[in-house]
């Protein structure tokens, strides 16, 4: 009988304990999407789709120019993997003929702040 009522109170305390983590941490509580007009999540970066036919223009290029030198597929697929792989900007302005700077603008991606 006593073992019985040890075990229940330990494992009302575990789950006491489980659900106090649980809501401190912020990666284990539901959370939902932002909705329409609503900033994001601090932390949490919206990405936005680039123009790339605007891009090129401003450029002065192709569409299918930029995104050789970017290494987009020109049809989009979701890669087999699921991962999305970052361009090199600095290669692919390289390609272009321009600055790496020009090309994030025509992008519409800003510049990284400077490392530490």
């Amino acid at each position: 009988m006593i073992i019985r009522q040890f075990l229940a109170l330990a494992a009302i305390s575990l789950t006491l304990a489980a659900c106090g983590q649980a809501g401190s941490n912020p990666n284990l509580t539901a959370q939902k999407p932002p909705q329409a007009g609503e900033q994001p999540l601090q932390g949490r970066r919206s990405h936005r789709q680039i123009d790339f036919t605007a891009a090129a223009q401003k450029l002065g290029v192709t569409e299918a120019k930029l995104k050789e030198a970017l290494g987009v597929p020109t049809n989009p697929t979701n890669a087999p993997d699921g991962v999305r792989r970052r361009p090199d900007l600095k290669v692919a302005a390289t390609k272009l003929g321009v600055t790496e700077e020009k090309l994030r603008e025509a992008l519409g991606i800003p510049a990284r702040p400077p490392r530490n």
